[in-house]
């Protein structure tokens, strides 16, 4: 079964959705079509006169080079539940070699991205959420959290240059790293969504959005000014930083003080 539904509801829009039951795992096989749909909308884009630099022959097309990405949900609670925990331990650089790589086409992706957030995002799905150009959400269940605490998870490199971009705010960073589970109005508020609609209008609206936008991309270097702003964080998941789990931590804290020390004296 396909993990991915790529639809074109507007000339200038193109769609993916995520379609593997029963949460969105974001394992190897889903990122592996979600990049290869990414891809496809790429082609299909310039294909219509996207990125091409002169007007004129711009004009030559339809659309003009307008072009919109909605990335969203086709399972009824969860827009992505985060990725195979477990799983990924397994694969040596899974986030260096195999997630990454499709978060930073995400973030940098040359057409307008709009997250339709149409149920629960959580750690790895709220990452790809963020990554997006704008967000809409539902008004009915749809928390946003970075869980990674509750499991004894420390975040990737990417992870954590990515939330330290996003949110700015020293508070709303520290509660959102304690796995807050954020709700719709407390996200709007704080500038992580850009709208609030009711579940039957999210989708709707960000393929609305994505069309009256889209034509901000056609001449090619919305992608590329992105990639630019973003560098840090490609070069934070490409420093291949070793990032210890908390045995490590435990193993590295009584080699340094000693297991037959007493207790500590307060």
């Amino acid at each position: 079964m396909p993990h991915i539904a790529l639809t074109r509801p507007r000339p200038t829009v193109w769609q993916i959705a995520l379609t593997s039951p029963p949460d969105n795992r974001l394992v190897p096989a889903l990122l592996s079509e979600l990049s290869d749909a990414l891809d496809a909308v790429e082609i299909e884009w310039r294909q219509a006169g996207g990125g091409d630099m002169d007007p004129k022959k711009r004009e030559g097309y339809a659309g003009k080079g307008a072009g919109a990405l909605v990335f969203t949900s086709g399972l009824p609670k969860f827009f992505s539940n985060g990725l195979d925990f477990e799983g990924s331990l397994k694969i040596n650089n899974f986030f260096e070699e195999v997630y990454d790589p499709v978060m930073w086409r995400l973030l940098t992706f040359p057409l307008l991205t709009v997250a339709a957030i149409n149920g629960h995002a959580f750690a790895g799905g709220m990452v790809l959420a963020l990554c997006c150009d704008y967000r809409i959400i539902t008004s009915g269940k749809g928390f946003m959290c970075m869980n990674e605490i509750t499991f004894g998870s420390p975040l990737p490199n990417s992870f954590s240059a990515l939330l330290a971009n996003r949110i700015p705010d020293p508070q709303h960073l520290r509660d959102t790293l304690l796995a807050r589970r954020w709700t719709q109005p407390e996200l709007l508020k704080i500038g992580l969504v850009d709208k609030v609609v009711e579940q039957d209008k999210v989708i709707e609206q960000a393929v609305e959005l994505g069309e009256k936008e889209g034509i901000r991309v056609a001449p090619g270097s919305w992608g590329l000014i992105k990639e630019g702003v973003f560098r840090p964080i490609l070069e934070s998941s490409q420093s291949y930083r070793p990032v210890a789990r908390p045995p490590d931590a435990e193993k590295a804290f009584w080699n340094r003080v000693g297991k037959g020390k007493g207790k500590a004296k307060l």
